[in-house]
């Protein structure tokens, strides 16, 4: 027979998943103070033996980020502000790095439904020098080319206008702006514009393999710093290739661009939004993914499965906290995944 302590540890989290689950309503019930004070206070009383909790990130460092996200995603539903957007969906299962790689630098990641080999572009000077380039990365990576998407499927087009300088495209991205912020936008812009992808969906033994650049022409205005004597460019246009652009007509997928934007701080909560926007909605039944397969997906940067599943709970629950109507439940062995109504209605 189970011991009283057995039961109650069970009992408790049971109350943490559901607790979780409903975090939209207990952020209207107490607010955002009092929702961080509910989380830490079930945290500390949480039994040695129980499963990982998204409560661990609600009563963390990024607690008050997905109190924020959640009453934003609440706000949007009431008085609306959802912003459609469109990412192609092999993005979804497999994403670009999280940080930053060396110049000239491979990126490869391979999950259990597709694999991406990203290779980085050069830049040709005036002077025939080649500079290699580093494969694009990060939030502003992210953010260019839901954008990127974003209009070429609404307009039905494959030419993106993004402007004559920074601040107007880090305005409509929702970032702030700034010189240092503007740099890295530029230096994002010309690695997305001068990479190749590689996408395969299949194994060893039989695979599919879209093999593309991501812009076949872009136009730009710049030249050297005369301050930092660094060579920078600014892309005003870019012409998406046209099998890109083919594949992101053939498979989209869903997103709020605005959901986006209260999770900018996080690479990988994009990444985890764009991947529970895909699944999703599509689920007949509950179907659990394992730790490794999270792991291989979103923890290609960590070296152990540990400290994957120490770190994860926080990029999950602000793509939860942005997603309100995804229905994920955070399990010893995985993540039990229940069908769900898309992030936003087309």
């Amino acid at each position: 027979m189970e011991s009283k302590a057995g039961l109650g540890r069970k009992k408790q989290t049971a109350a943490q998943a559901d607790l979780f689950f409903s975090i939209h309503a207990l952020v209207a019930e107490k607010g955002g103070s009092g929702a961080l004070a509910h989380a830490q206070s079930a945290v500390l009383s949480r039994g040695p033996e129980d499963p990982p909790s998204l409560l661990d990130a609600l009563a963390g460092r990024t607690g008050r980020r997905v109190v924020d996200a959640a009453s934003s995603a609440m706000t949007r539903e009431v008085e609306g502000g959802a912003e459609v957007g469109y990412s192609y969906s092999a993005w979804c299962l497999a994403g670009l790095p999280h940080r930053d790689r060396p110049a000239g630098e491979d990126w490869l990641i391979k999950t259990d439904y597709a694999q991406l080999l990203v290779r980085p572009g050069a830049r040709i000077r005036d002077d025939d020098a080649r500079e290699q380039l580093a494969v694009p990365s990060g939030t502003l990576a992210r953010l260019l080319l839901i954008d990127w998407q974003s209009e070429a499927y609404e307009k039905g087009g494959r030419e993106i206008v993004l402007g004559k300088n920074p601040n107007a495209l880090l305005s409509r991205l929702g970032m702030s702006r700034g010189g240092p912020v503007a740099r890295k936008l530029a230096e994002q812009l010309e690695r997305l514009a001068t990479c190749t992808i590689d996408f395969r969906f299949g194994t060893d033994r039989a695979a599919v393999v879209v093999n593309e650049r991501l812009v076949e022409a872009f136009a730009y205005t710049g030249g050297e710093d005369p301050r930092t004597k660094r060579h920078a460019r600014w892309i005003e246009r870019v012409v998406l290739s046209e099998a890109f652009y083919h594949e992101l007509r053939r498979h989209p997928v869903l997103v709020d661009r605005a959901a986006l934007r209260d999770i900018q701080t996080s690479p990988r909560a994009i990444d985890t939004y764009l991947w529970l926007a895909f699944r999703l909605h599509a689920l007949e039944d509950e179907v659990l993914v394992p730790w490794p397969a999270l792991w291989r997906q979103f923890g290609r940067e960590f070296k152990s499965l540990k400290s994957f599943k120490g770190e994860f709970p926080e990029p999950l629950a602000l793509a939860l906290a942005a997603y309100r109507a995804a229905r994920v439940t955070v399990t010893d062995r995985g993540l039990l995944l229940a069908p769900s109504p898309l992030p936003i209605e087309s």
